[in-house]
């Protein structure tokens, strides 16, 4: 562990040592500060309820082309409006009983991620499983709010989302490259068990957030959901159980980096007198989802600090009306995201190493 945050810090060091002023990747990182200020300018007029919701996805959906920036805001927004809608009509239901709660959200954790790793339209289902999470757990204490939520949800990721077509239809590249096919929905119980069995084990995590939440009484557990649902979406897995745990510890330490650096950049911000006037706010916060996404497109791999460390910046310095006045939110918003890497540590301490696709085909 001590070598791989050794190599990390060394990477994030060297990004930091190739920021340029010219190239695509700059001309990427141009174009997803200019998608998160106005989406986030948008979001403020039309008084939604958590404007950083419209940024953090103006940031996610830009890519290095406009047909590759398409593909994923496509669907992220029908994942969304599927998630919510599915959500809205489900939760009235089965919120007053907590094993049909739990069920739900053990659905939601695993079909999200099953979706993600076989299914040629995986970041919607990605995105229709976090978001039935999050009205699912927002509407925990009051499920009247279950149509709120799932409405302002759909409409700052929708909002998001467009903003970030729109930048890069005007300032992006109109070609990119391919993406290599999933293997699809299939084999479940033979070849490809072990895709079913890692999807069960994030549904099982996801499930356990609210029993979790309300013994220790930790903050934010929606945003506990989530961050299992991104630690756990690998590209791929292997079925090689040690490259797999590999993998996920990687993108575990890459997503703390970057709350690190996002949270300790917005909190210097914070500090400046400048922060709480608008402008001055919106250009600082502009410029650091500039450095987050000359991090995520640079060439040491740590592709997962750069967007985290934007998402957490994002979190910090934005509250309900605008600029933030305190750390408070942000804190809370942060400690949900380490909530959700220590359970999932103790998920993986309870259940053991996951099982590799080899070992499964050997035991049947």
């Amino acid at each position: 562990m001590r070598q791989a945050v050794a190599e990390l810090v060394d990477a994030i060091c060297g990004e930091l040592a190739e920021l340029s002023l010219y190239g695509p990747r700059v001309r990427h990182a141009n174009i997803a500060a200019l998608a998160v200020g106005l989406a986030l300018v948008l979001a403020l007029v039309l008084r939604l309820n958590n404007p950083w919701w419209a940024a953090i996805s103006a940031f996610l959906c830009v890519q290095a082309s406009h047909p590759q920036s398409w593909q994923k805001g496509g669907m992220r927004i029908m994942g969304t409006l599927v998630g919510a809608a599915v959500s809205f009509v489900l939760t009235p239901w089965l919120v007053y009983d907590p094993l049909a709660t739990v069920l739900l959200l053990f659905a939601a954790g695993t079909l999200a991620i099953l979706g993600a790793l076989l299914s040629p339209h995986g970041y919607a289902w990605l995105l229709g499983g976090i978001t039935a999470m999050m009205v699912t757990l927002g509407s925990l204490d009051d499920p009247t709010l279950a149509l709120s939520i799932a409405f302002y949800r759909a409409v700052e990721i929708v909002l998001g989302t467009a903003t970030a077509l729109l930048m890069t239809r005007l300032l992006a590249p109109v070609e990119g490259g391919a993406v290599a096919p999933p293997p699809g929905w299939h084999s479940l119980l033979g070849r490809n068990w072990h895709v079913l069995s890692y999807a069960m084990r994030t549904g099982m995590a996801v499930a356990a957030v609210p029993l979790v939440w309300r013994q220790l009484e930790l903050p934010n557990l929606s945003q506990m959901a989530i961050s299992i649902g991104a630690v756990m979406a690998v590209p791929t897995l292997t079925g090689v159980s040690e490259t797999d745990q590999s993998a996920i510890a990687q993108r575990m330490l890459q997503r703390i980096a970057g709350c690190i650096l996002g949270g300790c950049f917005g909190a210097i911000v914070l500090f400046l007198p400048i922060s709480q006037s608008f402008v001055p706010w919106l250009l600082l916060l502009m410029a650091g989802t500039w450095l987050a996404m000359q991090i995520q497109n640079g060439r040491y791999g740590i592709a997962g600090v750069g967007s985290q460390a934007a998402i957490a910046l994002i979190l910090t310095l934005v509250q309900d009306t605008g600029p933030a006045d305190s750390l408070l939110p942000a804190i809370n918003r942060i400690a949900g995201m380490m909530g959700a890497i220590g359970l999932l540590v103790l998920i993986n301490l309870l259940l053991g190493p996951p099982l590799g696709a080899w070992q499964a085909n050997e035991e049947k």
